[in-house]
């Protein structure tokens, strides 16, 4: 967990520090919903059923045998992949062998594992189907507070208003206007969010860059300059590193990346708990002629190294000269790496004055790796 969360934390640090100098390069370039979206499902909509101006077409027309076949064949192949990522997902965590075991195996043998997997690619399909952007405006946070993020030195998608003010379409009416935009709304349909940028700086635009490239198209073709639309800060002016956002959120990467360093190097290589039996945790037997007083325990172990380790468990010289005795069939073994194991042990002793409840009994383990000793009241004579 402190791994995870100084991880996590640094993540969206390293994002502040990206969003602060090049704007919402998160959104346009790496997000997964920007990436499946328009790498892999807008690429399979495109193809089945033509380009943007001829799917709005599509969708807009009557009801037909032939727009119900295409909207199924879109809809089936988008939830075929959905249902990929989803076991995908759960395979990261769960292992591909224990997925594939249950898919083999059936629903009914597994519940606990299909219901969060249907329940994923259901809700993966609806929204990469019917939600799509309005993920973007509103559920995630980032587009929410990436106005803090930003200010007039980050670099976002503007437009030359000095340059493209006044608009007007081609045509005789060209030469007496003087602006470069010629009004075509290009810009606004290649938009994934459908914005018009020509009004300014908005929430909803991701910074992917697709209105520059097609105005850019439109200015070679009306034999004008490019650059209409730039990538570039709002006050024109060369990004400044020299700010105090970004020596803020640089402080605090570096803090906590200190942190991260921290607990890698104080990460155990084994993980060792010791906890009683929940039953029969204390007994006595009689075994020739004579009271044996034994504690039961469970010792789980968890190699957490990238490499096998042999395993020695003992106890230590102070509780063998009282008589202690471990008793396990776990006392050798050899964990893979991310391997553990739970065995259960006893510890023994048959001399009354010697077994008296609240002695420490102390547990050495030895790897090829390190030594630790862990210690356990002995459960006895009051």
């Amino acid at each position: 967990m402190p791994l995870l969360f100084f991880l996590l934390i640094l993540i969206i640090l390293a994002i502040f520090i990206v969003t602060a100098i090049f704007g919402r390069l998160w959104c346009g370039w790496t997000c997964p919903q920007t990436v499946f979206l328009h790498a892999v499902f807008n690429k399979i909509e495109k193809l089945i059923l033509g380009p943007y101006t001829k799917r709005v077409i599509f969708f807009n027309s009557d009801e037909s045998f032939s727009k119900k076949i295409k909207t199924l064949w879109v809809y089936l192949i988008f939830f075929f992949i959905c249902w990929g990522l989803a076991h995908s997902l759960v395979a990261y965590f769960l292992g591909a062998h224990a997925v594939r075991s249950a898919i083999l195996d059936g629903p009914t043998q597994h519940l606990t594992v299909f219901l969060p997997l249907m329940l994923m690619t259901v809700a993966l399909f609806l929204n990469f189907t019917f939600f799509r952007e309005k993920l973007c405006f509103y559920v995630c946070p980032y587009g929410r507070f990436q106005n803090a993020l930003l200010d007039i030195n980050s670099l976002g998608v503007y437009y030359d208003a000095r340059r493209g003010e006044p608009r007007g379409k081609l045509g005789p009416a060209q030469l007496e206007k003087k602006g470069s935009c010629v009004d075509c709304f290009r810009c606004v349909s290649v938009c994934p969010t459908k914005i018009d940028i020509r009004e300014g700086f908005q929430l909803e635009c991701i910074a992917c860059g697709k209105c520059i490239d097609a105005c850019d198209e439109v200015m070679v073709k009306t034999k004008q300059p490019k650059g209409l639309l730039k990538y570039e800060t709002a006050n024109l002016q060369p990004v400044n590193l020299k700010r105090f956002r970004l020596a803020l959120y640089t402080v605090l990467f570096l803090i906590f990346s200190g942190g991260l360093a921290w607990s890698l190097n104080e990460r155990a290589a084994l993980v060792i708990n010791i906890s009683r039996a929940p039953q029969n945790s204390f007994s006595v037997r009689i075994e020739n002629n004579k009271k044996i007083y034994q504690n039961q325990i469970v010792i789980h172990l968890k190699n957490e190294s990238s490499v096998a380790q042999s395993i020695a468990i003992e106890l230590d010289a102070n509780s063998i000269a009282k008589s202690f005795q471990l008793i396990s069939p776990a006392t050798q073994l050899v964990l893979g790496a991310g391997e553990e194991i739970r065995a259960i042990a006893f510890i023994t002793n048959s001399e009354e004055e010697s077994a008296q409840s609240g002695q420490e009994i102390k547990i050495i383990f030895k790897s090829n790796l390190n030594t630790i000793e862990q210690s356990i009241r002995f459960i006895g004579i009051d």
